[in-house]
């Protein structure tokens, strides 16, 4: 069992999401306005190693076809993250005009995933839904730590600085499995 099953403290590293304003909705995110990967690569360079800890997964566009793979796993593993999530997911960004995902992004996603996994990395895995566990579970192995669930109403989030990931159990999987809350639900008093 791995120790994000036995409930240690995860954290998805988002650096993309402070050049949003404040309070937007998670939509805004999944919009070509700006360059994810880039944020996440400039962002590296100023984090302090200390301060990365074992279950910190990167916030990675998989489906960027201007990305240097190899420069983001080199700057990640200089950073002391060992960890990547697709985020946002695929199943989010691209849809046809039906509204429906589209496989081709969640394939290109998949493959992505399992390069950054034969690299060492570990991954969580976002999904829109229980239909996409079975190609993740099979593709990441054990290197899949988990999955989020992010449902097409999650893009009705508001964002904050702080957003927590919060556990849902093991639903349809043997993996534990995380969804994100609203970030003013996550501005919880001390």
């Amino acid at each position: 069992m791995s120790d994000i099953a036995k409930g240690a403290q995860l954290q998805v590293y988002a650096p993309s999401l402070r050049s949003l304003p404040e309070g937007s909705l998670l939509v805004m995110a999944t919009l070509p306005i700006l360059d994810w990967n880039e944020c996440l690569l400039r962002d590296l360079l100023t984090l302090d190693k200390a301060t990365s800890a074992p279950h910190v997964y990167a916030a990675i566009l998989m489906i960027d076809p201007f990305a240097c793979w190899e420069d983001i796993a080199e700057s990640l593993k200089d950073a002391g993250i060992i960890g990547v999530a697709n985020f946002p997911p695929a199943s989010m960004i691209e849809r046809s005009a039906a509204g429906v995902p589209v496989d081709a992004g969640q394939e290109l996603e998949l493959r992505r995933m399992e390069w950054f996994t034969s690299h060492g990395f570990k991954a969580l895995f976002a999904i829109a839904s229980d239909s996409e566990i079975t190609a993740a579970e099979k593709r990441l192995g054990s290197q899949l730590d988990g999955l989020i669930h992010l449902p097409a109403e999650a893009l009705t989030r508001t964002m904050s600085e702080e957003m927590e990931l919060v556990s849902l159990g093991q639903h349809g999987s043997s993996l534990p499995m995380f969804a994100l809350l609203d970030g003013t639900a996550s501005k919880r008093p001390a």
